[in-house]
């Protein structure tokens, strides 16, 4: 399967190598983890990845999640996340976040 070239920065659309994420894979666990780090600082808990894609491209595996998150303070309000990261051999980077 020939690799996606990401959208990002390169005006290229190829989505032909999108493949579904697993949610309960421990990896994408940990970039749900990560962008809790990154983006929250402890003020959002990641409760779950919901589903999201992952491809290819520039070096790195992109993943785009939908996270669902809880306030730490255990309310039962959980919000749900759009997040982009880039993930490459030497970093994670979260790109994009919307709420």
């Amino acid at each position: 399967m020939a690799a996606a070239k990401s959208a990002i920065g390169t005006g290229k659309t190829d989505i032909s190598s999108l493949e579904p994420v697993k949610p309960a894979d421990p990896h994408v666990i940990q970039i749900g983890k990560f962008v809790e780090q990154q983006h929250h600082h402890g003020k959002l808990l990641c409760v779950a990845v919901v589903g999201g894609f992952t491809w290819s491209g520039d070096g790195g595996n992109y993943y785009a999640l939908i996270i669902e998150n809880q306030d730490s303070d255990g309310a039962t309000c959980l919000h749900k996340h759009k997040v982009l990261v880039l993930e490459t051999p030497s970093e994670m980077k979260l790109i994009w976040h919307k709420k």
